[in-house]
């Protein structure tokens, strides 16, 4: 899946807003087959994510698509429905132990070899219960497929819940789970890092502080339920002008030294590990379009 900085919940029980999810401001979208559609309408949404994705195109916009879990008996239907060339990944909620996340692996991998799927679908895991926070790294590493992983920390949701905290604006609460999702998921190699959504459409400051507050504890996007979070959200997870200059700059300093393991840049003694940040900087810049 493309590095995203925003993802945009799409109901999937909305033909218009499916069929036109991938043309909207966010680097991708999650068009919701569980929590956003009530059991009667699982069958008909899974009929318009079927006929959307047939017509994404768009290699510039991730899609991606929330499936039922397993123990509703809807994930399997969920699955035939929605593996065909547009899918880029397949966002696994409520995860309880890495059996979920191989036999998913398992199902995509049958769909994908009948249907002549040449791109391995992907998958974005979604922990969501005290069982799969614990043992997130084994829910990361039971597939090669899982690539990102995410943190959900919105008001009211099933974390909240499963966790039993008592959700605040200031994020005291989320910030074990927050850092030990982040440290289980670089563990095991996972690069992109969700955090969200961000409920109160209005309120863009609280957005943009829980945003930027994810964004430090290593997240790389944000989960948003509204199209007009998406400029807050990827403002904060682009780097600025000026990190993309410094980055830039200490990586010429650096292959300029010739060898020398470390030197002083700006005042500061930096070696080989702010080399490799720097690069990573310049990388993300390139792939949001800062950089040619």
């Amino acid at each position: 899946m493309r590095p995203v900085r925003s993802l945009l919940y799409v109901p999937a029980n909305r033909r218009e807003w499916v069929e036109g999810a991938s043309e909207g401001p966010a680097d991708g979208v999650i068009v919701d087959l569980e929590d956003a559609v009530a059991l009667d309408g699982k069958a008909d949404a899974r009929e318009v994510v079927a006929d959307a994705l047939d017509g994404f195109d768009d290699p510039e916009v991730a899609v991606t698509v929330r499936v039922n879990p397993p123990d509703t008996g809807l994930f399997e239907a969920d699955l035939q429905a929605v593996v065909r060339p547009g899918l880029d990944a397949v966002v696994l909620p409520k995860l309880p132990s890495p059996d979920v996340v191989r036999q998913a692996d398992h199902v995509l991998g049958y769909l994908e070899s009948v249907r002549d799927i040449e791109d391995p679908v992907e998958i974005l895991a979604l922990p969501e219960t005290a069982e799969g926070f614990r043992g997130t790294y084994e829910l990361c590493t039971a597939s090669d497929r899982v690539t990102a992983l995410a943190a959900a920390t919105a008001k009211g949701a099933d974390v909240q819940r499963a966790l039993g905290f008592e959700w605040t604006a200031e994020g005291e609460e989320k910030q074990y789970m927050l850092s030990k999702l982040a440290m289980d998921g670089r563990a095991a190699g996972v690069e992109q890092l969700i955090s969200g959504p961000w409920l109160d459409i209005d309120d863009h400051e609280g957005l943009r502080a829980e945003a930027e507050r994810a964004r430090q504890f290593g997240y790389t996007g944000y989960q948003v339920i509204h199209p007009d979070h998406v400029p807050v959200v990827n403002e904060v997870f682009t780097p600025d002008e000026e990190e993309v200059r410094r980055s830039r700059e200490l990586v010429a300093a650096v292959e300029e030294a010739d060898g020398e393991g470390v030197l002083r840049y700006e005042g500061e003694m930096v070696d080989l590990a702010h080399v490799r940040r720097a690069e990573g900087v310049i990388e993300r810049a390139r792939a949001f379009g800062l950089l040619d």
